[in-house]
Formats: structure tokens, sequence, C-alpha cells
């Protein structure tokens, strides 16, 4: 009999995690469910910058490199929908030579679902072109349609895992599971209102020109990184005796 009643201890603690005893007659069990997702949309953050003594040929010469970047932009195979201006700024100061000197700055925003062939396309033509003025910065996003999916999935999983944890403590116990009394839903984003914004990132010195067949340029290929989502699930059984 004392040897029975260790094994038993050693079972509830084992699953003591998972799922305990609130009182004489209900049982709350946690699920927990993960899933790795890789991000279906993506961003170009490009910016532009011109440095001129004068501030007019700043601006003309700003001009003609924003328009060869939005051909660029749209030989490769993006659409003007894709493409937004998000800021355009005029500044002054002094150079070395403690002349006047103007800086005119313009950043582009390339939105557009994530694929590989494009981004490639994009990368080389830039090469080509040697936009040297520009810098660029690539981002990815999971879509609120793909998270959302995905999370249907997570609490479905931590649901059936929170049910096999009460069962367990319950055939330990010699119990039944009766009626769910509450069912408690939590996840990161509960109480994060930021998007699933930056989940790979990678900023670009201006280009440079590969010289051999194997020399490696500024835009190497790169792995965009998964997120793992994450569901809990917690619920609160009736038992009875069996």
């Amino acid at each position: 009999m004392k040897k029975h009643f260790i094994i038993l201890t050693f079972l509830l603690l084992s699953i003591s995690s998972f799922s305990q005893i609130s009182n004489g007659n209900e049982i709350v069990a946690e699920g927990i469910s993960k899933m790795k997702v890789k991000p279906n949309l993506a961003s170009f953050r490009i910016s532009i910058s011109i440095k001129n003594a004068s501030e007019k040929i700043s601006i003309k010469e700003l001009n003609e490199e924003v328009e060869k970047l939005q051909r660029l932009l749209l030989k490769v195979g993006f659409t003007k929908e894709n493409i937004k201006i998000a800021e355009f700024k005029v500044s002054s100061n002094e150079n070395n030579d403690n002349q006047k000197e103007y800086v005119t700055e313009n950043t582009l925003i390339v939105d557009f679902v994530l694929n590989n062939k494009i981004i490639e396309a994009f990368y080389q033509e830039i090469q080509n072109e040697n936009l040297k003025n520009s810098e660029i910065e690539f981002k990815t996003q999971v879509s609120e349609e793909l998270e959302k999916a995905t999370r249907q999935k997570l609490v479905k999983l931590a649901i059936d895992d929170a049910k096999s944890n009460a069962e367990n403590i319950a055939n330990s116990l010699d119990v039944k599971l009766t009626n769910i009394k509450k069912v408690t839903k939590y996840n990161i984003r509960d109480f994060d209102n930021e998007p699933l914004m930056k989940i790979s990132e990678v900023r670009f010195a201006k280009p440079v020109m590969a010289i051999g067949k194997n020399q490696k340029s500024s835009f190497d290929k790169f792995e965009v990184i998964e997120i793992e989502l994450q569901e809990t699930i917690t619920i609160v059984y009736e038992i009875t005796k069996k």
C-alpha cells in the first residue's frame, strides 16, 4: 500500500504544472499550443539622399534618382499601388570647408506579398543601376488573416491539451469530468497592441557591385525567420466520483 501511495504522489507532482484541484469538485487544467509561422508580407523602406551646394540642383538630382528608382521597381514587377512616398525633406548645414550645403531626402515605402523572386530581381537591378545614394531596409510581417487562421488552430490544440491534462489527473484520483465551468484564453497579443512587424529586418549599406563571379555583394541572400505563435487555454472542469 505504501508503494502505491508513493507512485500516485509522483504522478500527481509530474502533472501539477498543467492541472490542479481548486476545491472538492473542480479541476483546473491548462493547455498550451505552439506553432511556427513564416511571414507572408514584406516591405522595403528605401531612402535616397542628395547633397549639393545648390538647393535647386539638390532637389533636381533627387527627383531624378527617385524617378529612376520608381522605373526600376515597376520593371521588376511592382505596381504603382505598391509604392508610396513616406517622407520628403530639405535641410542645410555647413560642410568641412564652412560652405553651405543642402541635403534633400526622399523615402519610399514598398509594401507587397512576400515573393523571393521579385526580391532577388530587385536586388539585382539595384546593383546594376548602382543607386549609390540609397539605403534600403527590408522587413517582413505576418498578415492579420494568417495570424487569425493560425490562432484558431492553436486554440483547438490548446483545448485538446487542457482536456488531456484534466483527464490524466481525474483518472489518477479515480473521478470523472462532468461539466466545463469556465474557459480562459491567454496569448501575448492580448496585452500587446504592436503588430507582428520586424520579424526579419535587414539593413543594407549603399550598393556595392560584385567584381568576380564568386565575390559576394552587399545584397547576398538571407533567410526570412519564422516566428512562433502560442496560445494558452485554462479550463475549469466539474468532477464527480466514478
